[in-house]
């Protein structure tokens, strides 16, 4: 079995990955690592072909049917089981699952799909990076900031326009509005798997995370329907602090200011992209 969890980034992503791993029968990962950045590649890499698979739907089926085939995920399995534990299922928790997502839903007819929608002002609040290198990169940095090679690697899947008058005024825009728009164009791929799957996808609103982490990561598991429970001796609430743990948490703190802050053609653009999210699926906004 084969089920996906994605958003934009910045929705504690590592934590609901660390959290899942090996409850039960299942081997959770995050971006195919299990782990993390140091664990086992349980599936083949699909960072990369971000951008071609975004462009295209053909190239999109064509990943899908490439890397997250029934052969990758019977060996997914066996890799993550050992003598004392067999594994029967795989959670990817992914970026990159917004946008092969529907794909991938259409050769697996029993996996499902969480979603999960963060205010469009935290998400490039939190991925907008000015100066030094990003641990987690996500957006899109500034133009002229120097790039790792972790970094450079990563962007070089990172998806932009590609057409239409969007791809014309990229040149001219800065992180910010680079970053709404990438929040925007990932939460309607988000969406548009939900219509396709309206029975398999379910949509998750950020914003009641922070408060119940245990209640998050339950709703999760209940959507994807995988019949697991926390050890006897722990509540979900539990993983959720032991996942937060030992997980990634953001450093250096923010590199943009609120809302408030910004230009107005920037809180322009913040407007009109929740106005769009928000009638699709109504979330918490800035």
């Amino acid at each position: 079995m084969f089920h996906l969890v994605a958003s934009t980034g910045r929705t504690a992503t590592s934590l609901i990955a660390q959290a899942l791993d090996g409850l039960g029968a299942v081997a959770a990962c995050h971006e195919a690592h299990r782990g993390n950045d140091q664990g086992v590649d349980l599936l083949p890499m699909v960072n990369l072909d971000n951008l071609a698979a975004f462009k295209s739907p053909q190239r999109a089926a064509e990943v899908a049917a490439a890397k997250r085939s029934a052969v990758d995920v019977a060996r997914a399995c066996e890799l993550a089981s050992s003598p004392d534990r067999v594994v029967d299922t795989v959670v990817d928790v992914a970026y990159y699952n917004a946008v092969i997502g529907e794909a991938v839903l259409a050769i697996h007819p029993d996996s499902r799909m969480v979603g999960i929608v963060r205010d469009c002002a935290g998400f490039v609040r939190s991925v907008t990076w000015l100066e030094g290198e990003d641990p987690m990169p996500v957006g899109w940095p500034a133009p002229d900031k120097p790039l790792s090679p972790r970094e450079r690697f990563i962007s070089m899947g990172r998806v932009r326009p590609t057409t239409g008058p969007e791809a014309a005024e990229w040149a001219e825009w800065g992180p910010v509005e680079r970053n709404i728009w990438l929040w925007r164009a990932t939460n309607h791929r988000l969406l548009d798997a939900r219509d396709a799957f309206p029975d398999r996808v379910t949509m998750l609103d950020f914003a009641t995370l922070p408060s119940a982490p245990g209640a998050f990561l339950a709703r999760i598991v209940g959507a994807l329907g995988l019949d697991i429970t926390p050890p006897a001796d722990r509540t979900w609430d539990d993983l959720a602090t032991a996942a937060a743990d030992r997980g990634n948490s953001r450093v250096g703190g923010y590199q943009i200011g609120t809302p408030d802050t910004w230009t107005p053609a920037q809180r322009s653009l913040l407007d009109a992209a929740e106005a769009e999210i928000h009638e699709r699926f109504p979330h918490v906004r800035h």
